[in-house]
């Protein structure tokens, strides 16, 4: 049995139940959470694969159409298609700036453009404008730039610094940013190669450290983000659409939260704003919801980032990927309660949580490898590396999706081992031929030779 590296998750729906309200003194630190883990930038994708870029699901995928209505493009709009690839977005962009506008195609593969301007002839679109730039020079002209769109790009950039410094200078005075990016939180993602997608919490934090600000947020896509961003005039800026971190909104009073009963999957966080003002929360993997310890509950650990953007009053569900730090409850009685704490609360499973979400291996210099994302993996990593249950149990109780439980677990041990959990000394691995002897997965298999040598 072969098992593929980009295997779908299926999409688990929660339950809340009982509710309790938490209260900041009793369940949130004061600590921020919005550092992020640092991000190592995708290889980008070989001119060899612009066929991909033109399929024709990916008007339905991705609906470029919706995209260009939110951005409302003029006549006369300079626009720049940033690492445009077969120019896919840019020959739908030229007819919305006519008359008078202006397209630049900028990628930093000759030979994408090449395939730009062929297609562009056999559609007879005119004006746009092929820009051969570098991994850390757009070579676009300043200043000029009303619209630079980036459609799931930025995440292959090996200098984001420096690219981002660039599109800053870019930009006209009123210029502004689309980004596109495939979402890491939800699974609706998980159909794309890990290191391709990036999460709300990520691309904020790159962005604004480089004197973005977001002015948009847009979720109607089905797989993808789209962030609308432009330079920081004024801190006080009304259309700047402010984010928090979920602890920091709670103790600035930005929001009122209560934690609903857990599901296998999902933690339900009932939320509701407190101001007028739109905001985006955002909260890390390895958040902790910890049991009150009277019911049958058990601690949930978050283990996605999450983000919800809050634009009405009243209370609404946000729910969170989760999974089950202990096998069973805490107790026969029925309770749902949980406190939100940081997921600084236990290192070693936030560590596990952020290497589960980055998604990629290595074994020695290998190029990447990507592990299906299941919910059965990543309950068995944390059963593995907190619990230390035995491979029995563990394949017992886990709810492996598409992956039989030999390929969750083994690969749930590899992300331990990369978190700095020692796989050798807990009491899974000896079973360790009983996990890997079957496994056709090459991959696990080198992994295991490697690590099982006496």
């Amino acid at each position: 049995m072969v098992i593929s590296i980009e295997s779908r998750v299926v999409r688990i729906g929660f339950v809340g139940l009982c509710v309790a309200v938490l209260t900041l003194a009793e369940s949130v630190t004061a600590q921020s959470e919005r550092s992020v883990q640092h991000r190592v930038p995708a290889d980008y994708m070989s001119f060899l694969g612009a066929q991909w870029l033109e399929r024709e699901e990916r008007v339905d995928q991705e609906q470029p159409e919706k995209v260009l209505d939110a951005m409302r493009l003029g006549a006369g709009d300079v626009v720049a298609d940033v690492g445009c690839g077969s120019g896919y977005y840019a020959r739908r962009i030229v007819p919305r700036v006519q008359p008078g506008g202006t397209v630049y195609c900028e990628d930093i593969q000759p030979e994408m453009l090449d395939i730009m301007q062929k297609l562009a002839e056999d559609e007879q679109v005119d004006g746009i404008r092929a820009v051969l730039g570098t991994s850390t020079d757009l070579k676009l002209p300043r200043g000029k730039i009303d619209w630079i769109i980036i459609a799931d790009v930025y995440h292959e950039m090996s200098e984001p610094v420096s690219m981002l410094a660039g599109i800053r200078e870019s930009l006209s005075p009123t210029g502004r940013v689309a980004l596109l990016e495939y979402r890491v939180e939800d699974g609706t993602g998980d159909q794309i190669k890990a290191d391709h997608t990036m999460s709300v919490r990520q691309v904020l934090d790159e962005w604004q450290d480089a004197g973005f600000v977001l002015v948009e947020l847009h979720e109607f896509l089905p797989s993808q983000h789209l962030f609308f961003f432009r330079p920081e005039i004024s801190k006080d800026d009304e259309e700047v659409l402010r984010d928090y971190d979920l602890h920091d909104a709670i103790n600035q009073g930005v929001v009122e939260v209560e934690v609903s009963g857990a599901d296998e999957g999902n933690v339900t966080v009932r939320i509701r704003r407190t101001g007028e003002r739109d905001v985006v929360i955002t909260s890390p993997a390895g958040a902790y919801f910890r049991s009150s310890g009277s019911g049958a509950t058990r601690d949930m650990i978050a283990r996605r980032d999450g983000w919800i953007k809050l634009t009405e009053d009243g209370w609404q569900n946000w729910p969170i990927r989760a999974v089950a730090r202990q096998l069973s409850g805490l107790s026969p009685e029925r309770d749902d309660r949980l406190e939100l704490l940081s997921g600084a609360t236990v290192p070693a499973i936030q560590a596990l949580m952020e290497a589960i979400q980055t998604g990629t291996y290595f074994i020695n210099d290998s190029p990447a490898f990507y592990a299906p994302r299941t919910f059965g993996m990543e309950q068995a990593a944390v059963w593995v590396a907190d619990a230390d249950l035995d491979y029995k149990t563990i394949s017992r109780n886990i709810n492996a999706d598409r992956l039989p439980p030999p390929y969750a677990v083994a690969f749930a041990l590899i992300f331990c081992d990369a978190s700095g959990v020692d796989v050798t000394s807990r009491k899974i691995w000896k079973d360790r031929e009983a996990i890997f002897g079957g496994l056709r997965e090459e991959s696990l298999n080198a992994w295991f030779q490697l690590k099982n040598i006496p």
